[in-house]
């Protein structure tokens, strides 16, 4: 309960933020504008998936601004009430600072997840009453896993925030994670591509250059959304199920590999974050 208690306040404070706000306008409005600009024409019909894609292929609506969004909400999750004093105060109820950090994460994810849900609420209107046979599991599994991503970022932020006693290196550590993983990923893979492009594999390599290509994507975690997302809406995922072996079994083991990616992300910066903030002397 204690931990529940700590989420809530902070989901609480959360929505209330003019970032937030903001932030969420802004997501909502460009897939309000994408919805506008792939509506079918007359006589012509939308699949979910075309739908879903243009969305997904837009990287400003969920792999450049949710993960904005989620920083700018939760960089300063605990240093900020650490500069201001309010933690010892928070401290000083019946809350663990496990409570704190975890509870942080979850209020955040949950108050982002709300302008995530709002924004695909016109996109679903849409496939609902127009000229679409919606499939509810894949519309309703993409947004989860949009919800997914965000959540990852949030834990992030807050394990930077647990781990720094300074607001700012808190604020240099989200925005710096940002950029590499947003902007930059593609530009630092680029002399890697072409390197291999063009010599092949090197022999002091120990796996293969389009294995390591593929691990370079996987532990980016809006590669592993990207990867997760795109072949669950194209269906790729089910009929590698079906497929079990061969190429459906190779995107099967992707798709489990990058699932397993993003949850590690979820876990791992708050729990190095609460190791940090355990030995802080507050």
């Amino acid at each position: 309960m204690s931990l529940e208690a700590v989420a809530r306040k902070d989901f609480e404070d959360a929505v209330r933020s003019r970032w937030l706000l903001a932030l969420s306008a802004v997501f909502v409005l460009l897939v309000t504008l994408v919805v506008f600009l792939v509506r079918p024409g007359q006589g012509q019909t939308l699949t979910t998936g075309d739908l879903l894609g243009s969305i997904f292929i837009k990287d400003a609506l969920v792999t450049t601004l949710i993960p904005l969004i989620a920083l700018v909400v939760s960089y300063n999750a605990v240093v900020g009430e650490r500069a201001t004093g309010s933690l010892k105060l928070l401290l000083s109820l019946p809350h663990s600072r496990a409570d704190v950090v975890f509870g942080k994460v979850v209020g955040r994810a949950g108050a982002i997840a709300v302008p995530i849900v709002v924004g695909f609420l016109l996109p679903g209107l849409v496939a609902a009453v127009g000229p679409l046979q919606l499939q509810p599991g894949v519309f309703v599994g993409y947004v989860l896993l949009t919800v997914l991503l965000a959540a990852t970022f949030v834990s992030i932020a807050v394990g930077f925030s647990a781990a720094l006693a300074s607001n700012r290196l808190a604020i240099g550590g989200a925005v710096g994670l940002y950029f590499l993983f947003v902007p930059l990923w593609g530009a630092i893979q680029f002399p890697l591509r072409l390197y291999l492009g063009i010599g092949g594999t090197p022999s002091w390599l120990p796996v293969s250059g389009s294995s390591l290509l593929r691990f370079l994507k996987l532990v980016n975690p809006t590669g592993s959304f990207k990867i997760v997302s795109g072949e669950f809406v194209g269906g790729a995922l089910l009929a590698g199920g079906a497929a079990g072996q061969g190429a459906g079994g190779f995107a099967m083991n992707t798709e489990i590999a990058a699932f397993a990616m993003l949850l590690a992300w979820l876990l791992v910066p708050p729990l190095l974050g609460l190791w940090r903030f355990e030995q802080a002397d507050l």
